[in-house]
């Protein structure tokens, strides 16, 4: 009981400073936009597209094995999908317009019970990727990766992505360890059209 306690505070901790992190971001990109587009003459037309939304449960746990981010919650409560089509089963986010995107995705974990040891050898790694039509390669998506690991951490995948319009993006989990990992219902995934 005291160690799911302890699991919920750090991952409403991190979720906070995760959040304040992305609003940081939309906040230096509103200020740059803004400046940008005061500089050019004539009318300037605005086309806001993007997302965010946040795990409704937690996932089976991760063990060795890779997964897709999914079972999001309804567009309700701070969630909104703008002129963008989430697939709230599966996953998936299509993009209606193409153009430079800033993606972000924070995503909780904890070991699957208190006793479990979450100890990586060279070899193993977690990994989060934003990828773009399953691609997951490194000059096709944005990632994180971490050979070590708490009983309870958050990793955050952000950047910037060139898309295409009706192109899929999704946030890929992948565990090459033996822990067995929980992905937190806090977990979040946004994007916004920059340009």
């Amino acid at each position: 009981r005291n160690y799911n306690k302890y699991v919920e505070r750090r991952l409403r901790e991190q979720n906070s400073m995760a959040l304040q992190r992305n609003l940081c971001c939309l906040a230096v990109f509103i200020t740059c936009f803004s400046s940008c587009a005061s500089v050019h003459s004539g009318s300037v037309r605005v086309q806001f597209s993007g997302f965010h939304v946040g795990l409704k449960t937690s996932p089976a746990p991760l063990v060795n094995s890779s997964s897709v981010l999914k079972g999001y919650t309804s567009l309700k409560d701070g969630i909104f999908a703008v002129d963008i089509t989430v697939a709230v089963l599966s996953g998936e986010v299509t993009l209606k317009y193409g153009g430079v995107y800033f993606l972000t995705t924070t995503v909780h974990f904890s070991t699957a019970a208190p006793n479990d040891r979450c100890d990586y050898d060279r070899e193993g790694t977690v990994k989060v990727a934003i990828c773009v039509d399953s691609d997951c390669s490194n000059n096709a998506s944005l990632q994180a990766i971490s050979q070590t690991c708490d009983k309870v951490f958050s990793m955050t995948a952000t950047g910037l992505l060139l898309l295409r319009s009706r192109q899929i993006v999704r946030v890929h989990l992948f565990n090459t360890g033996n822990s067995s990992l929980v992905i937190g219902a806090a977990s979040t995934f946004s994007g916004y059209l920059l340009a």
